[in-house]
């Protein structure tokens, strides 16, 4: 997730109608294009009859019962870490990739890297933004902004410490290199990623309308790596979110 609604890659945001402002620290240069293979995560149920239905999960998922040292470790169903603010991690997780480029996963950089090749074919401009964050990063972002934004703006952009899907290092945040927020939702890099990201392995992790069941507002530029089996379930330009899919929601 990262902070919405400013059209320059200034860090304060001016424009009356932003929601959120970036106050995360993210890398702004382009990702190196070299490309190992991206692993496939598998499906852990049969697909929807159309891949971009709103269905639940077949079978009923697990029960996030983790407390104690038991948040060291995601909620996982069929093999899919969750972390969100239902289902959140402690201070002590850092997966073994935070060190790597951008904290991601060796496969899900790899897979990046293919996406953001294949924008710049299009002649779309896409850099990674943001990707691992710690939960000590995470939690100083979201008392910044809970200090200078109304409650409801914050929590709407903004994910409190151990909700975070950046600390898993398999999601990250994407950009042209000076839009943000509503501004990024409005180019066609935008729509480029709802049809396309897919195809390598991704989904859009808060579609638009879905924030009562995801608990973060729309965001079109955050992008979570499931593996292609999975994504194929969910399709292009799909309203799914990864609660619907795995039976949580």
């Amino acid at each position: 997730m990262w902070t919405p609604h400013s059209s320059t890659p200034a860090r304060v945001v001016t424009s009356a109608a932003a929601l959120a402002t970036a106050l995360l620290a993210g890398p702004f240069a382009t990702i190196a294009l070299a490309a190992p293979s991206a692993a496939s995560v598998p499906a852990p149920r049969a697909a929807a009859s159309a891949p971009s239905a709103v269905r639940a999960a077949a079978a009923t998922p697990p029960k996030d019962t983790r407390t104690g040292r038991r948040l060291d470790q995601p909620y996982t169903v069929g093999g899919i870490i969750v972390v969100s603010k239902a289902h959140r991690v402690s201070s002590r997780y850092r997966p073994a990739w935070a060190r790597r480029p951008y904290g991601l996963r060796p496969d899900v950089y790899a897979a990046a890297t293919r996406l953001l090749r294949a924008a710049r074919q299009k002649k779309l401009t896409l850099t990674i933004r943001s990707g691992y964050r710690s939960y000590a990063t995470q939690a100083a972002s979201y008392r910044r902004a809970v200090a200078r934004y109304p409650r409801a703006y914050a929590d709407t952009y903004y994910a409190p410490a151990g909700a975070s899907e950046h600390q898993t290092g398999l999601a990250f945040d994407v950009w042209d290199g000076r839009h943000r927020g509503d501004a990024f939702a409005r180019l066609p890099q935008s729509a480029w990623i709802a049809r396309n990201a897919h195809t390598f392995g991704f989904i859009v992790r808060y579609p638009k309308g879905t924030q009562k069941i995801t608990g973060i507002g729309w965001e079109p530029w955050h992008l979570r790596y499931v593996g292609t089996a999975v994504a194929a379930r969910f399709g292009p330009n799909s309203k799914m979110t990864l609660e619907q899919y795995l039976g949580l929601a």
